[in-house]
């Protein structure tokens, strides 16, 4: 006994050193994992009581748990205590931020979010940066602090470096529980979220009812989209579709109340997850979206709301109003009459109600108590967690019984891999384990991130990925599982502990399982190789089943660039049945080359019926590969090149080159960001456009370009550092794979 009191001692004092100026409280309990709450003074001050019962309710759920206390002036303090307790207790596998946090506001790092391409120099520092806590979990990222925001002083600006890793694999998981702060409660809502959670983790959740929704425009109404996840949900979670389990799917076009179905279904106690896919704003969720019109009444109602909202937007953001009439009066044959009661009181409130009906706003929340324990906003912005009132929050730490939410902190890309590895929730996962795999910046756990489900009937697969996460043995055994999440959990792991070494099973299970996630999980690692056999792959995985399959395949077509994929792209525009699939083939045909696509698409379409439609489809195409070809070559190359347009004018179609990976605009950006006579900006704004094309099968070229400037005599610091940016970044390849 004494032996252990000794070893104790020793260990808390080499903790005391380690944190000098922050208070900590050690755990209490010993068990195999550990985790960490991380929170201001005046915030534990306030709740001493809460925080005390939710580490006991943590650590009764077998994680030791310290508290770490401190009046914490920037994101680099917290990082470096996160850093030190890691390396002093490796099993520390995640944190909560409660409170008054720091929050690091990254640039220069667009390339490790989905979606996010603001211009940084035209926008101010809090619209053109992305809220992070990746500055907090991953620790080989590297950043070089800018500035304090002067009005949230919890702002704090960095840039990542040429020298950090350029792909985020993060270190531990984390959480933020930030309650609203729009009036003086906020410490009286946090004690009580924190009692509440820690009241419910003695309940042992099991996950046996979800919902899941669809907003408008989300699929772009592609209904063989939302017909594959839910068959991959039911992969995932096939005891929810037998008697005792409940899986509730819904489409925003199902009722013309959706709204309220939608909010009777949340508020149900029994329910556990919720999986929202739909548009999204700080304060509200898009989802329903204006009705399709039944007759001609109708129709004209609909385009007066959307002219009337349109004149509205040009005023909020100062334009001329007489320019906006005369658009859609010259273009659309409007009457000028429809434009009429705009900026009348009793017009705007009644357009309001009528929006307000379509979509769920921050305010409807209190109306209902929200009984999902977890749900999933893959939405844009319903995580802005540096706003006083943000949706998510308004969710977790509002009167219902919600635990945690996963959001976004900007605006999120649609075609991401939403549910990926959600399946092992069933598993007594934490959500905190299952999050640590969503590899972007502005996702984050709102609330509670040691949350799990427990299931009596399936091992501790929180204890056990824990402790055999570099096992190979274990992994390649789990590859025989019967379970679908367990099997593309193998997958997963043993692509990340033996890559290229692992190919050749990667290729077998993508020809040979029979499940629609673990082929997707294999299709994720062989992109993650970009090898031969990855391109010649895609031949195949573009006919998969899956309809996700299917758009990644296209999509990954496009960016690899190999015109021989020009034949298969244009069938999927021709003759898939999801339209998400053909849209995302034509963008394909678009970064490879329109002018050679147009022969292949000729000669699919004469071997089809001679009818209008696919005359019709022709005609389509044709047009728009006239468009796009004289966009690259008439309006974005020669301004790229131009001498005589404005250096903002040319690096405009640069920062465009980032979206759009025109092969043919390649050798281009070369030339550019070799030529010494060159304005350094335009310089560093075609390296960085370079490091989107990491799936190109030209890359090398990339490479060997930016070794070439680093070896240049006399280039500019700044055009030096985005070249060893931009080798970084092809060599390790896109940070999520299936979404370059």
């Amino acid at each position: 006994m004494r032996r252990k009191s000794i070893i104790c001692g020793i260990f808390l004092f080499a903790l005391s050193q380690l944190f000098a100026e922050v208070r900590i409280i050690p755990p209490v309990l010993k068990n195999p994992g550990h985790f960490a709450i991380i929170i201001d003074t005046e915030s534990f001050q306030k709740t001493e009581k809460a925080v005390l019962a939710y580490r006991d309710a943590i650590e009764s759920d077998r994680l030791s748990t310290f508290i770490l206390i401190n009046s914490w002036s920037n994101p680099m303090e917290v990082r470096k205590s996160i850093v030190e307790l890691k390396q002093s207790t490796p099993t520390l596998e995640g944190i909560v931020l409660v409170g008054d946090i720091p929050i690091a506001m990254i640039r220069d790092a667009q390339h490790l979010s989905s979606a996010f391409k603001m211009d940084q120099e035209r926008f101010p520092f809090i619209r053109s940066s992305i809220p992070s806590d990746r500055y907090y979990d991953d620790f080989d990222l590297e950043f070089d602090f800018i500035e304090q925001d002067t009005t949230n002083v919890l702002l704090y600006y960095y840039s990542l470096t040429a020298n950090s890793m350029q792909k985020i694999e993060r270190d531990i998981y984390s959480g933020r529980i930030k309650v609203p702060d729009n009036d003086n409660r906020k410490y009286d809502v946090l004690e009580a979220y924190l009692n509440r959670i820690a009241a419910q983790k003695k309940e042992n959740q099991k996950l046996d009812h979800m919902l899941t929704f669809a907003g408008h425009g989300y699929h772009s109404e592609a209904l063989s989209a939302w017909e594959g996840e839910s068959i991959a949900l039911r992969e995932q979670f096939p005891h929810l579709y037998k008697p005792g389990g409940k899986m509730t799917s819904l489409y925003h076009e199902m009722s013309k109340e959706m709204k309220t179905i939608l909010m009777n279904e949340l508020q149900k106690t029994e329910l556990d997850v919720a999986l929202f896919h739909a548009h999204g704003g700080i304060e509200a969720q898009y989802l329903i979206g204006y009705p399709e019109a039944g007759n001609i009444g109708q129709n004209v109602d609909a385009i007066k709301l959307f002219v009337r909202s349109k004149l509205r937007q040009a005023k909020r953001r100062k334009r001329p109003l007489d320019s906006v009439k005369e658009y859609y009066i010259s273009e659309h044959g409007i009457p000028e009459t429809w434009f009429e009661g705009a900026f009348e009181d009793s017009v705007r409130r009644s357009d309001s109600i009528y929006s307000a009906n379509l979509d769920m706003d921050i305010t409807d929340l209190s109306q209902f108590s929200p009984g999902a324990k977890l749900i999933i906003f893959d939405q844009c912005f319903n995580g802005a967690f540096i706003h006083d009132n943000y949706m998510a929050g308004a969710y977790v730490f509002g009167e219902g019984q919600t635990i945690a939410g996963v959001a976004n902190s900007v605006n999120v890309k649609q075609d991401i891999w939403a549910d990926e590895g959600l399946g092992l929730l069933n598993y007594s996962v934490r959500i905190g384990q299952w999050h640590q795999n969503r590899n972007y910046l502005e996702t984050h756990i709102i609330g509670d991130p040691t949350l799990r489900f427990y299931n009596a009937a399936k091992r501790d697969w929180a204890r056990l990925i824990a402790q055999k996460s570099n096992n190979v043995r274990f992994w390649e055994k789990l590859l025989k599982s019967e379970d679908v999440p367990l099997r593309a959990l193998a997958v997963k792991m043993l692509y990340e502990l033996k890559k290229k070494d692992f190919e050749q099973e990667l290729l077998e299970i993508f020809h040979n399982d029979g499940s629609f996630i673990v082929r997707l999980s294999a299709l994720k690692g062989l992109a993650g190789l970009r090898s031969t056999q990855f391109e010649e792959i895609l031949f195949k995985s573009v006919d998969d089943p899956y309809e996700l399959i299917r758009r990644f395949s296209v999509r990954l077509m496009g960016v690899v660039g190999r015109e021989e994929y020009l034949p298969v792209l244009v069938k999927k525009i021709i003759s898939d049945p999801s339209n998400r699939v053909s849209t995302t083939a034509k963008s394909a045909i678009e970064k490879i080359g329109y002018e050679k696509a147009s022969l292949y698409f000729r000669k699919e379409i004469n071997n089809l019926p001679d009818v209008m439609a696919n005359r019709e489809l022709l005609q389509r195409f044709e047009h728009s590969s006239q468009r796009s070809v004289e966009w690259l070559r008439v309006e974005m190359i020669p301004n790229l090149n131009s001498d005589t347009l404005s250096i903002k004018k040319r690096i405009g179609p640069a920062r465009t080159f980032r979206n759009y990976q025109f092969q043919e605009a390649l050798p281009v950006l070369i030339e550019r960001t070799v030529d010494m006579q060159e304005v350094p900006k335009l310089r560093v704004a075609c390296l960085e456009a370079l490091g989107w094309f990491a799936f190109s099968y030209n890359r090398t070229e990339i490479i060997e370009v930016c070794d070439r400037i680093l070896r240049q005599q006399g280039a500019p610091e700044s055009v030096k550092n985005e070249a060893l940016k931009t080798k970084k970044r092809v060599l390790v390849g896109a940070n999520d794979p299936v979404n370059p």
